[in-house]
């Protein structure tokens, strides 16, 4: 019966949803303006609004683990040793971890199938969470946890309840005699199927991904696609260049951007005419993900008045650190004055 219906149903499922999760210009830059405004306004209902000091501060921002259940699909579980060396590194030298979405993958496995098989890692990661260092937030493959009952009901025994799962982060500090604001959030403003009202978050959760699950449809988005990949975070970096004061760090494409990287030298085919040289900011950052084919993980580090890329990767069977790229907050935050 499922391969009846995947040949019947799968092309036309597969291409409308490929096409829901290709990132149109104006829903994003509408949903990120959104989002903003709401943190800055009401904090709470969407995401925290928090002061902080990052000459005192420290902060890891990790994304895209996919969590599975380690079968020969599970794309995070060659990865696991790294994460887990990370933790405790990140845990023993007081950071906060901001865990930045998609840190489960519910399209490919129903939730009590990832939670029994990560007990480990989500149980390091509540350490965090006991010290009052830890903020999680929903991506598109894990959007199921938009839904505090879900929440409640798979992390009780691990977490402490209540677990808010936010949307969004605005950090907010002082550089230079000037309040910068660090806006984080998953990334996959857009999403036609997964940035949406409350009733198609619950159609997709409840109805789309197990009937995805089910006949194992293998859709196209801005992780798993280089086109839609360059396009979302493009997208993003021009978003976040109209914005005065303000970085931007998203996940979802699992492509590593520091500082807008090479965005900032497309060419006027590819970045908006409207957006001239002189207003093209180091705006936009990219943590990657936690789930390389060749078991790396990378993350965006902010303490001790400096914001890095780094990766943790194996060596002789042994994790360690790089920092992959840094610049210095206060350098960083002229040029987001200009």
């Amino acid at each position: 019966m499922r391969k009846f219906l995947k040949k019947i149903l799968g092309p036309l499922l597969t291409r409308l949803a490929s096409n829901a999760s290709a990132p149109d210009k104006k829903d994003v830059f509408n949903s990120l303006s959104k989002l903003l405004r709401n943190l800055r306004e009401r904090p709470g209902k969407r995401g925290l609004k928090i002061e902080v000091d990052f000459l005192k501060d420290k902060f890891i921002v990790f994304s895209d683990h996919h969590k599975g259940n380690k079968d020969h699909g599970d794309d995070f579980a060659n990865n696991e040793p790294n994460y887990l060396a990370a933790l405790d590194y990140y845990f023993a030298n007081k950071y906060t971890y901001i865990n930045l979405g998609d840190a489960e993958e519910l399209w490919k496995y129903k939730p009590q199938q990832v939670i029994s098989k990560n007990m480990t890692a989500l149980k390091k990661e509540a350490c965090f969470q006991r010290e009052n260092r830890y903020h999680k937030t929903f991506g598109n493959h894990d959007l199921t946890w938009k839904n505090k009952i879900d929440v409640d009901i798979w992390f009780k025994d691990i977490f402490t309840l209540p677990l808010p799962v936010w949307e969004g982060l605005l950090l907010n500090t002082n550089v230079n005699g000037e309040v910068i604001s660090i806006f984080l959030t998953h990334g996959h403003q857009g999403d036609k199927m997964s940035d949406n009202n409350a009733l198609s978050t619950w159609l997709v959760s409840h109805l789309w991904r197990p009937l995805q699950r089910y006949l194992q449809l293998n859709v196209n988005t801005p992780a798993k696609d280089y086109t839609l990949r360059d396009k979302h975070n493009i997208m993003m970096y021009e978003w976040s260049s109209r914005k005065k004061n303000l970085l931007l760090i998203t996940g979802h494409t699992h492509k590593p951007v520091f500082a807008s990287g090479r965005y900032s030298n497309h060419s006027s085919n590819e970045i908006d005419p409207s957006l001239h040289k002189h207003t093209l900011r180091p705006s936009y950052f990219n943590s990657g993900c936690c789930c390389y084919n060749d078991t790396d993980i990378t993350g965006i580090e902010i303490c001790e008045g400096k914001i890095s890329l780094i990766k943790w990767h194996l060596t002789n069977a042994v994790s360690n650190r790089t920092v992959l790229e840094e610049i210095a907050l206060a350098d960083l935050a002229k040029e987001l004055m200009k």
